[in-house]
């Protein structure tokens, strides 16, 4: 007794320095926020004001969180510095309520942190909210709603690199296992929380937990052992680790039935749990204190432990909490599903106005197509038939040279004929020339036949040679007279043909063995055919109507 008075006040002396450290920390954080010019600032400070406060009493620090919630809320900050900042308040409220013992409110705000943490992407509070949802349903004994909730945990700390939030959730997965009384599990991961790289107060807390599974397998020594070294080991204000391991060892010691020792250490738990205001472990530390006071036959002191405990015991066991708990679960599973089928029936409408936009540009990009196609289709059908206007127009070049021809064929025997009788004709000339008894009439006569026959060849050669070189050299120009001017004789055509060929009026009668009075007067026939006046060119009129056909 008198080792352990000694004890208590060495650690009297040792805690009230650190308090003193502590409530030195407080108040310069506040002198800070008085200083502070804005909001982002002062807001930031007032949640480190909440941390350190949560040390001694979780109802203060909730009420700052709430404070700092409500000024975000009201002042309409939606910067992404802000919902992080909102993140870790509703994240911090959630723990502090669950150790208050409102596990209704724990669940509430943790489902919130969880929605603006996944917002902005912030996976370190993603996975130290999820593993508070699993730390809730363990609380609710859904054992294996909690091992998936903190398994999810684990992979956005390996993702965030939160050595801190791997330990503490492999910690609580091996409680789970403990609670189950599947000790292998919990022995896993435990050892595997111990061997992380963290700091020392979360590991004592870990071996305070393996500890726990050597006690309920009866091995005692080991178990105390490591609940007195993490005491001496801890800092003096970890308040609730060390809750933790006095509670665990006074268990120890009552199974040694060491009862003095047993309640020592159990009153210490009950004094660490209430510094900070931990209703859970204030609770099941008056719920030991029970169990060893029946134990040392203190039945008094058993009860009126075991009226205290009920004051603090979770509410959740009441039915009509249960239920609200129930609701509010449900509540939260509806709007996860609400928000995913919005999400859901958005990305649909998006398909549907992607679709839409296809279709549009199908059709059109199918209207442009056809639209070459058919245009396409139709230069190759206008080509067709330029070519075939072509041929036919080549064709009927063709055929008029070949009609061309035989009428030259023709008139060359009607020449012929003509040539034959002329030579007929003559010979009976000669004959009765011949039978003309007078000498000078005979002579007379035969000269007579003689100029005759000469003047015949003149003319007839005349005529052939300019009708041969007018078909060589206006062939073209002959066929479009042919063509489109039959009204024309053909000796009119030959006139405009001399015309197209740039020759004057007197060199024209000329070639034609004609007076120039006589041109002139077929020129003028040939403009009354043509309907055109005397100022109007007529070679121009022919070969401009050749154009237009």
């Amino acid at each position: 007794m008198l080792l352990c008075l000694i004890s208590l006040f060495s650690y009297s002396q040792t805690k009230d320095k650190v308090t003193d450290a502590r409530s030195q920390k407080i108040e310069a954080i506040k002198l800070e926020i008085e200083k502070a010019t804005s909001d982002s600032i002062r807001l930031n400070l007032r949640l480190d004001l909440a941390g350190e406060l949560a040390y001694f009493d979780g109802n203060i620090a909730k009420e700052i969180f709430l404070d700092v919630h409500n000024i975000i809320t009201d002042k309409g900050y939606k910067s992404y510095y802000y919902k992080k900042l909102e993140a870790e308040l509703l994240y911090s409220m959630s723990s502090v309520s669950l150790d208050l013992q409102d596990t209704e409110a724990a669940l509430k705000y943790a489902n919130d942190a969880l929605a603006i943490a996944k917002e902005i992407e912030y996976d370190m509070i993603i996975g130290r909210t999820i593993s508070n949802l699993g730390n809730i349903y363990s609380r609710q004994m859904d054992f294996e709603k909690a091992k998936q909730f903190h398994k999810r945990a684990l992979v956005f700390h390996e993702k965030a690199k939160s050595a801190r939030g791997q330990v503490l959730t492999l910690n609580r997965i091996g409680r789970v296992f403990s609670r189950q009384k599947k000790i292998d599990s919990a022995t896993y991961y435990f050892k595997k929380a111990i061997q992380a790289d963290t700091a020392k107060a979360l590991k004592l807390q870990v071996k305070g937990n393996l500890a726990s599974i050597y006690a309920n397998s009866g091995n005692y020594e080991l178990a105390g052992d490591i609940y007195r070294e993490n005491l001496k080991l801890l800092p003096p204000t970890e308040y609730k680790i060390r809750a933790h391991n006095h509670s665990n060892l006074a268990k120890v010691y009552d199974n040694q039935k060491e009862f003095s020792k047993a309640n020592a250490h159990i009153d210490s738990a009950i004094f660490f749990s209430k510094k900070v205001n931990a209703l859970y472990l204030i609770q099941w530390a008056y719920h030991t204190k029970v169990g060893i006071a029946h134990n040392h036959k203190k039945f008094s002191e058993s009860y009126e432990a075991f009226l205290i405990q009920d004051k603090y015991k979770d509410s959740l066991v009441k039915k009509s909490t249960t239920k609200r708990f129930a609701d509010l679960e449900f509540a939260y599973q509806y709007k996860r599903e609400k928000e995913l089928t919005a999400v859901n029936l958005k990305n649909e409408a998006t398909k549907k106005k992607l679709y839409l936009s296809l279709l549009v540009i199908t059709l059109v990009a199918a209207l442009f197509l056809i639209y070459f196609i058919r245009k396409n289709n139709k230069q190759k059908l206008e080509l067709i038939a330029n070519k075939a206007k072509l041929v036919e127009v080549e064709k009927l070049k063709t055929d008029l040279a070949l009609a061309l021809r035989e009428r030259e064929l023709k008139k060359v025997v009607v020449e012929n004929s003509v040539r034959e009788e002329v030579f007929n004709t003559t010979i009976d000339d000669i004959k009765q020339v011949t039978a003309l008894e007078d000498e000078s009439e005979r002579k007379s006569a035969l000269r007579s036949i003689s100029a005759s026959l000469l003047s015949e060849k003149d003319a007839k050669k005349s005529s052939l040679s300019l009708q041969t070189y007018l078909d060589e050299v206006n062939i073209d120009f002959k066929i479009l007279l042919d063509q489109h001017f039959s009204e024309l004789k053909p000796k009119e055509k030959e006139l405009l043909c001399l015309m197209k060929m740039e020759l004057s009026t007197t060199e024209i009668s000329k070639l034609q063995n004609n007076t120039v009075a006589a041109i002139k007067s077929s020129r003028y026939r040939i403009r009354k055919k043509l309907g055109l006046d005397s100022k109007q060119d007529i070679i121009a009129f022919i070969e401009n109507k050749n154009i237009t056909l």
